[in-house]
């Protein structure tokens, strides 16, 4: 896709304010755009404006300047108060890299003089000084929001996403896998069975016996993720396990978690923010999906992935809610997915890294 016409600043901007979502992955398919809007500008000071629960993922990221948290239930006073925080800044250009209508209003009644973001609904969309059509034929948030920033005048070619664990967060998760066992030369896979939606989740029973047939070819070992909502999920998983998996669900911070994904051969994962994480690890994924659709939220923006999708999408369910009780993700079969695991163990030599 040509990159969309853009409009430079009059002059180069001293400071920009970026308006980001609030989830895991969503905001890890932000960073190519903020990488972009970077080099760019790469005098302004960017300031983010973020989420609580995704914070994390921009803690340690050298495109950004400063970091503002948007609590998750803010209220109109947070509201209010984010608006005056716009006016007493005085930032050069704001940034939407979300197709929420209402972010338009907020850094027009910031008055913010530039504003760019996208054109996706029509309220508040005239609240915009530049606005770039929003592509559904592109992936929904990667593509997107690269083109936002594209229509200042960067290079968006580079649709890599990044994170960076600490110095910390490498040792911590070395630590733990010597406290498991995990030696050189393992191979391991890591399984993600949660999903914040309940129709992204492939079935524990599914997963268990995927665990086993993996198990059953040594050196292998299975690790389980997740965070503290998954705890019950992945323990139905260990608990249908014929062979013990390693268990980390709850026991990792967001950028461990990361590190630790980027120790393993290959990930098995739904639709979900850990996904995004594997990715920008340059970890394998096996992703599998139900009624989402891979081409707006998937991981082929990244090379070297595959994705199990056996309809597109149950007849009666809409993008986030499969009222067939996941239909679609029954159809998928352990043996099928474990194919795909070993088809990347066989021409991948990814192990774990020496101390």
């Amino acid at each position: 896709m040509p990159p969309p016409p853009h409009t430079l600043p009059t002059t180069s901007p001293a400071t920009i304010i970026v308006l980001t979502r609030e989830h895991l992955g969503d905001l890890i398919c932000t960073t190519p755009a903020l990488r972009a809007l970077r080099q760019r500008f790469p005098e302004a000071k960017i300031t983010v404006e973020v989420g609580e629960r995704a914070v994390s993922i921009l803690e340690n990221n050298p495109h950004v300047d400063e970091i503002v948290v948007r609590p998750t239930h803010q209220g109109l006073p947070g509201k209010f108060d984010f608006v005056r925080f716009l006016r007493r800044r005085k930032f050069d250009i704001a940034v939407i890299l979300d197709d929420c209508a209402d972010f338009s209003l907020y850094v027009w009644l910031g008055r913010v003089p530039q504003r760019i973001g996208l054109r996706r609904k029509k309220r508040f969309a005239r609240l915009l000084t530049q606005s770039v059509p929003f592509d559904f034929a592109a992936h929904e948030m990667v593509d997107n929001f690269r083109n936002v920033v594209g229509s200042l005048g960067a290079d968006i070619s580079d649709s890599t996403t990044e994170v960076f664990p600490t110095e910390e967060d490498r040792e911590a998760v070395a630590k733990k896998w010597d406290e498991l066992g995990i030696e050189d030369g393992d191979r391991v896979v890591g399984f993600n069975p949660g999903a914040s939606a309940p129709s992204n989740r492939w079935l524990p029973e599914r997963f268990a016996e995927l665990g086993d047939l993996l198990l059953a070819q040594p050196p292998l070992k299975v690790v389980l993720f997740g965070g503290q909502t998954d705890l019950e999920f992945s323990e139905k998983v260990r608990h249908d396990m014929k062979k013990t998996p390693i268990v980390l669900t709850g026991k990792l911070s967001v950028m461990e978690l990361a590190e630790a994904l980027g120790r393993c051969a290959v990930v098995v994962t739904g639709d979900t923010g850990p996904m995004h994480l594997a990715v920008a690890m340059k970890t394998p994924v096996v992703a599998l999906f139900g009624p989402a659709d891979p081409a707006e939220s998937g991981p082929g923006y990244a090379p070297g992935h595959t994705v199990i999708r056996k309809v597109a999408g149950c007849p009666n369910c809409t993008k986030y809610v499969c009222r067939e009780d996941r239909a679609c993700m029954k159809q998928i079969t352990a043996s099928e997915v474990a194919e795909a695991v070993f088809a990347y163990l066989d021409s991948h030599s990814h192990t774990v890294p020496a101390e």
